[in-house]
């Protein structure tokens, strides 16, 4: 939502004017700011904000008292009082008696502040500038959410009213899914779970185990979108018991590939792999080739991550046969890219290469020039290492203008990365700059440290070429506050169906706990490292068969030198005679 729609609203103007006079307490203090300003709505934002965050830190009697005081505000709003029944439904009865202690001595405690503040004993404080915008941003944040939740409670309203009249239960059960689907849709998952949760108790009671473990598999679901992984877990794992009881061989594959989707997020990739093959071996059982095929894809793309590459092939070569099988043509390109990388990482070039061409030919039939692109940018790095850098500058220049015609920004920058390199290495350094500038923009726009790093140091070395040493040092600066001194740009950055789920990928790095975030930095490291050795090996590799034919030309040509003298001294003799 745009500034100027957030000043029309009268309401909000009034707020936002007592923000910058510095009326507004800070969110930390104790005393109600209802003393300070009448707008209900916004006093109730700010409870249920304060609220929910004390909720979220399993603080229940802060939150209690602030859903009282957000309830007290405005009595037709549901979710405090969904909030409070949630918690008094969450602890025992000891639990609940101590919270309940708790909530009246702070009301206690408060009522004394408020009577010190009328004293005049209270003190004015400032809000910065920083703060000020920072409120703005919560503010359209927190108004847009309440806009969606009133029309969806608003849309749900008679039905709802209806069915908790009634004594069907199965009915409630229904209406309650589809106010937590809609809910969930709007990415406001915590309302979701908490009436998928009251449909979960209906059906417990006078559901199938069909209905049963479908819920399950929602709750699962949104959790898994909220970022609480661990509960999605036990959420389809409950899901998986009941399937298996049933003998759903289908629905038990398909939440053990979820579970191993949830494991592979959170770059658990051990289990991933675990219950990607648990989830082929029914899969191939009941002769689910379409879900085998998926499934296979999947794996690939778990071992390719950790650069086990004989692991990624093999299972992609399954992916293809199946493809084939099912005459779904139109699927190879993906997959005959991701075969291509693999062999590219490898050392098998030719291998590469063919499946590069396959890949590129098959996409561009099927219309699909935004992946095209992504098997364009490939070849060039195959030309890139065999230092045929006019050639990778041709097939680079054509993966960008796909890039550009989809507006796949990413794959952009990843290009322009390596087309830079390709006239670094040509000795054009002003075209190499320019390329890194590019990509080094886009980059940063996206925030992706990795891909900005690389430039900056291409930029440094490109810098210093063009005896421009002042540029150069202010580069080398960055990358040191960076911690990216080591990074290397050697390597030309392969493109593959992965990549494209970047923004996914941003957002969920964003939900993982510090165990996970340990287990992708060492994953990656690993990873890493392999890459450098296996680029090195190679180069290594064609270094050697280099020689190797040197050698046998030399070889050859000293011998063809032997034989033709030979040839002219028998001549002369015969000639002599």
């Amino acid at each position: 939502m745009k500034k100027h729609l957030f000043m029309n609203d009268m309401k909000t103007r009034m707020l936002f004017l007592l923000v910058l006079s510095g009326l507004f307490l800070p969110l930390s203090g104790i005393i109600d700011i209802s003393a300070q300003t009448t707008d209900k709505k916004a006093l109730y934002v700010e409870h249920m904000k304060k609220a929910n965050g004390y909720y979220t830190a399993k603080n229940y009697a802060a939150a209690m008292f602030e859903y009282e005081k957000a309830s007290d505000l405005m009595p037709d709003e549901e979710e405090p009082k969904l909030r409070m029944q949630s918690i008094e439904a969450m602890l025992g009865e000891k639990e609940l008696a101590e919270v309940k202690r708790k909530v009246e001595l702070a009301k206690k405690q408060e009522k004394e502040q408020l009577s010190k503040a009328a004293a005049g004993k209270t003190t004015e404080t400032k809000i910065e500038p920083a703060r000020v915008d920072q409120f703005i941003r919560e503010r359209q944040a927190e108004s847009k959410r309440d806009s969606l939740r009133r029309v969806i409670f608003d849309t749900f309203a008679a039905e709802l009213k209806q069915v908790e009249k009634g004594n069907d239960m199965p009915a409630r059960s229904v209406v309650y899914r589809k106010i937590a689907e809609a809910f969930r849709k709007v990415r406001d998952e915590e309302i979701a779970i908490n009436y998928y949760q009251k449909a979960l108790e209906i059906e417990e009671k006078f559901g199938q185990q069909k209905d049963i473990s479908t819920v399950y598999e929602d709750i699962a679901d949104t959790y898994y979108n909220s970022g609480d992984f661990q509960n999605s877990i036990s959420s389809y794992e409950k899901s998986l018991t009941l399937k298996e009881k049933s003998g759903d061989k289908a629905g038990a594959s398909q939440v053990l590939s979820n579970i191993a989707n949830v494991y592979e997020t959170t770059y658990d990739y051990k289990n991933a792999i675990e219950y990607y093959n648990k989830s082929a071996e029914i899969k191939d059982s009941i002769r689910d080739e379409s879900g085998l095929k998926d499934v296979m894809d999947d794996l690939g793309d778990v071992y390719y991550k950790q650069k086990v590459l004989t692991s990624s092939i093999l299972s992609y070569e399954k992916t293809v046969n199946i493809i084939q099988k099912l005459n779904m043509k139109e699927a190879l390109g993906p997959v005959y890219n991701k075969l291509g990388v693999a062999h590219y990482e490898m050392g098998n070039y030719t291998e590469a290469e063919k499946f590069f061409k396959e890949s590129n030919k098959n996409l561009v039939e099927n219309g699909n020039r935004k992946e095209a692109s992504m098997a364009l940018n490939n070849i060039g790095n195959l030309l890139f290492i065999n230092n045929k850098y006019g050639d990778a500058i041709t097939y680079y220049e054509r993966s960008l203008t796909y890039k550009k015609e989809a507006d796949y920004d990413y794959g952009q920058a990843v290009t322009l990365f390596n087309l830079g390199n390709a006239y670094r290495r040509s000795g054009n350094q002003e075209m190499a700059i320019e390329s890194y500038e590019k990509s080094r923009r886009i980059a940063d726009s996206l925030n992706v440290p990795a891909l900005m790093a690389k430039n900056i140091k291409a930029l440094v070395v490109s810098y210093e070429a063009f005896k421009n040493f002042d540029r150069a040092s202010e580069l080398e600066e960055e990358l040191i506050a960076m911690n990216q001194t080591s990074i290397s740009i050697e390597i030309p950055v392969s493109e593959n169906e992965m990549d494209l789920e970047l923004q996914k990928t941003q957002e969920i790095l964003s939900k993982l706990n510090e165990e996970a975030l340990k287990r992708k930095d060492l994953i990656e490291s690993e990873a890493g490292n392999k890459m450098t050795d296996m680029y090195i090996n190679n180069l290594n590799s064609q270094y050697i068969k280099e020689q190797g034919k040197t050698r046998l030309l030399v070889i050859l040509s000293s011998a063809l030198g032997v034989l033709l003298l030979g040839i002219l001294i028998l001549y002369l003799k015969r000639k002599k005679k």
